[in-house]
């Protein structure tokens, strides 16, 4: 460190047109942020103690001392967001990401491009999360703001960027090029004008230059930060051994970050579909299961919140999944950033040296966690016997589901960390969405259930003939309906129809509910979300159970060993060619400069026997040379399926018209002799000449080839190829036989009489290789996610009411 900033402040070399001042103002920002946070932390601590008569001094400081923290970060964000836009290629950061011709919206997104920007970014939206607590947690404010400010202190200490010895204590993200440790000693660097051929940046990752990309990311470090809120929250009341006071507090809070963690997955989910080839909605990645499983075990929390807030029992387990539901978004951040998934998934940044800090932020806080919770369980209310016919039961039999959905999901994603760490060989399933699919079809079966029949039970004693009489109607509803998605849609399969007719039921008891029950409804946040759940699980089944790929290659060219013949189909320029109910055909290709983008229609016949065009598809490919191409689908969507198209090969060079011909065989022929290729003979017949000619000028001589080239099916062509010698200058006017796609050259004459060397050029057509699959109702899933996210947002704000107009007690 030390000889890092000797460099800096006594440079030897005076560096030409390096803008130093906006990496010193963001790393002061980042420090004064880094020793704010820990002021903050400590000042928080001392004014929870009610019991000090300085508590509300300490209060003022730790909220002054909070507030500057906040502005720092915000200063360092505004730093390296200016230097994005401005492209201060001097930093690697910045020319790691950014290039000159990204459009803005793709410059802004280079911010959360890389690690140190995402990690920037999720600190930055951790303080807008801690200065609403301050604004309006007051009466939870100086406890839950002491661990909020810890974990900035971990945040910001991932931007240090500092290094002892060989310990390295976060990244810099404001870091000049020229003192990167690859960097150091390389004599470019030591010009001082080095700025001066730095014309271009490295470039954003072409996987990254979607639409989606600017909003995926951000949204989903937003659920991240407000995952922080109910941990903080479950952390001071186990703290201030509040068992029951915080939970009213932080329902509000716990929704927002179910709210903001499931849209982030659903944008990633959406960004998948529409850009790139995962061939669907949801792949199982390992980074997706990652964000997946802290979401499903907060929501498992956010039901044994109401539990315990309304029968004041199971707060032991409410504990546990909301301090574990923060302790997973961490280790999610390790499982993309350590570098360990870095062969399993497209979404892993490699390893930098960040895997031990994360580590370390995980150990600290889950440590916090159950230390605490272990001190406080004797002290926990609880209720030993528990009538099974109460909502109280199944909610918290229904959390226990999603947990161990939970864990079966992030232990398989989990054997490489395994392996690396217990030195074990366990091996990670081969088909993974099978795999995966297979395991948590169950889950979701039981989950549905839960959902349509917890509807009509009520909190405390229920009556079991009324409850019977209250589901008959949406499980008649459901039955009759499965059974027709049975015969006339052609479900099979027992785990699929259990998963229809489960699906099914949730759906009509959540309109049931809603409508005939509307009087008994507190409010209709939770049941819109049950209702948006259970029209994706039936989305899910009803799309991807009859997915079909529909491009087989039909061909007649054998596709090699990398391309599957049942679900690729080559297609040369021209050709029309049968795939499923469609004919298609590959119109042509255009360059933009960045992306070829490819046109194939698919046609259909009418009652005549012609062709007309249905629709057409415009795949493309985005090509970069440092970070591979991007294959980009094209999804046609009709109201009750989607065709979805894309190229899984092409010839990604610019073809012209000379290329466009391939040299497969050169002869020599003398006049009146018949050669053999191909199965074509070929006969020549004579040699015609201008030279003869009274007006021929002797700088302008044409010599021409006359032969006849006989196919094996009987065909007689004319081939009179010429060589055309112009003053000096040898030009050739090829003869084509275009019904063959060959092309013949007179190339030269040779020294013996009458005998010419000829040259047989053969057509190579355009082609590319695509593969298409329908989604049948994938609209229904699109549907649902918005009457999910509705449902959250409903419910947060029910919730945030009832929490203002009654403020716990401290």
């Amino acid at each position: 460190m030390s000889f890092t900033w000797f460099n800096i402040l006594f440079m030897e070399i005076e560096y030409i047109g390096e803008h130093l001042m906006w990496g010193y103002a963001g790393r002061f920002a980042l420090f004064v942020a880094f020793f704010s946070a820990i002021f903050a932390a400590v000042a928080f601590y001392m004014a929870s103690s009610a019991g000090r008569i300085d508590f509300r001094q300490w209060r003022c400081w730790a909220r002054r001392s909070f507030k500057l923290h906040s502005l720092m970060v915000i200063i360092a964000s505004f730093v390296l967001m200016y230097m994005l836009l401005n492209r201060f290629y001097e930093y690697r950061y910045v020319w790691i990401h950014m290039e000159n011709d990204l459009s803005l919206g793709y410059k802004i997104a280079s911010f959360w491009a890389g690690q140190e920007g995402s990690m920037l970014f999720w600190a930055l939206m951790q303080v807008v999360f801690g200065l609403l607590i301050i604004r309006y947690e007051r009466r939870w404010e100086s406890p839950v703001m002491t661990i909020f400010s810890i974990s900035q202190v971990f945040m910001i200490s991932m931007l240090l960027g500092l290094r002892f010895g060989s310990i390295q204590i976060g990244l810099n993200p404001f870091l000049l090029m020229r003192l990167s440790p690859e960097n150091i000693g390389s004599e470019f660097f030591q010009n001082p004008a080095y700025l001066s051929f730095i014309t271009d940046g490295n470039g954003l990752n072409p996987l990254l230059r979607n639409f989606w990309m600017m909003s995926h990311p951000p949204v989903t470090f937003i659920g991240y930060a407000a995952v922080l809120v109910p941990f903080c929250f479950a952390i001071a009341g186990l703290w201030q051994r509040k068992y029951h006071d915080w939970i009213k507090p932080a329902l509000p809070w716990t929704i927002l970050g179910v709210f903001f963690l499931g849209a982030g997955i659903l944008l990633g989910g959406v960004w998948a579909y529409e850009s790139l080839t995962f061939g669907g909605f949801w792949a199982w990645d390992p980074i997706e299961n990652a964000s997946l499983v802290p979401w499903l075990v907060l929501v498992a929390a956010l039901h044994l919140m109401l539990i315990s807030k309304r029968k004041k029992h199971s707060y032991g387990p409410t504990f546990l999944f909301t301090i574990l539901s923060f302790v997973l978004v961490i280790y999610a951040t390790y499982l993309t950033r350590s570098g360990v998934l870095s062969e399993t998934s497209v979404h892993s940044f490699g390893s930098d040296g960040m895997g031990l800090h994360i580590l370390t932020y995980i150990f600290a806080f889950l440590m916090l966690g159950v230390v605490l919770l272990i001190r406080n369980m004797k002290h926990l209310p609880s209720k030993s016997n528990e009538d099974v016919f109460k909502r109280e039961f199944w909610l918290f039999v229904a959390s226990l589901v999603l947990v161990l959905s939970a864990f079966q999901i992030v232990f398989s994603t989990s054997i490489p960390v395994i392996n690396k760490f217990f030195g074990t060989s366990l091996a990670p399933p081969v088909d993974v969405v099978a795999y995966y699919n297979n395991w948590q079809l169950p889950f979701a079966v039981v989950m549905a259930l839960m959902i349509g029949f917890t509807h009509f039970i009520r909190w405390g004693k229920n009556d079991l003939r009324r409850f019977f009489v209250s589901i008959s109607f949406s499980a008649g509803l459901s039955l009759a309906t499965g059974l027709a998605f049975v015969f006339f849609y052609g479900i099979s399969g027992l785990a699929y129809i259990l998963m229809l007719f489960a699906s099914l039921f949730a759906l009509f008891s959540s309109l049931d509910i809603m409508f005939r029950f509307r009087n008994y409804l507190p409010g209709y946040g939770a049941v819109v979300s049950h209702l948006g759940m259970a029209l994706m699980l039936l989305a899910i089944l009803l799309t991807f159970s009859k997915k079909e790929t529909i491009s087989q290659n039909t061909s007649g060219y054998m596709l090699g060993n990398n391309f599957s013949e049942t679900e690729n189909l080559l297609l040369i320029k021209g050709e029309i060619l049968p795939m499923g109910e469609y004919h298609v055909t590959y119109v042509g290709r255009q360059f933009d400069g960045e992306r070829f983008h490819y046109q194939v229609d698919f046609l259909k016949k009418n009652k005549d026997g012609e062709f007309y065009k249905a629709f057409s598809a415009f795949p493309t490919v985005l090509l970069n040379e440092r970070m591979g191409n991007v294959y980009e689908p094209f999804a046609k969507v009709f109201p009750f399926r989607d065709v979805f198209t894309y190229v899984t090969f092409a010839d990604l060079s610019e073809i012209s018209d000379d290329e466009a011909f391939t040299l497969i065989e050169e002869m020599r022929i003398a006049v009146n002799d018949t050669l053999h290729f191909n199965n074509n003979h070929l006969i020549f017949k004579e040699i015609i000449t201008n030279a003869d000619e009274v007006d021929t000028d002797i700088d302008d001589v044409h010599v021409t080839a006359v032969l006849e080239l006989h196919t094996h099916f009987g065909q007689v062509y004319a081939v009179e190829p010429t060589m055309i010698v112009r003053n000096g200058r040898v030009f050739f006017d090829d003869a084509g036989v275009r019904e063959l796609d060959l092309q013949f050259r007179f190339a030269r004459v040779t020294d013996e009489p009458f005998t010419i060397e000829l040259e047989v050029y053969e057509e190579q057509p355009e082609f590319i290789i695509v593969k298409t699959v329908l989604f049948p109702l994938i609209n229904l899933l699109w549907l649902s996610i918005i009457v999910l996210m509705v449902g959250l947002w409903l419910s947060f704000m029910e919730r945030r009411r009832a929490a203002r107009s009654q403020p716990v007690k401290n």
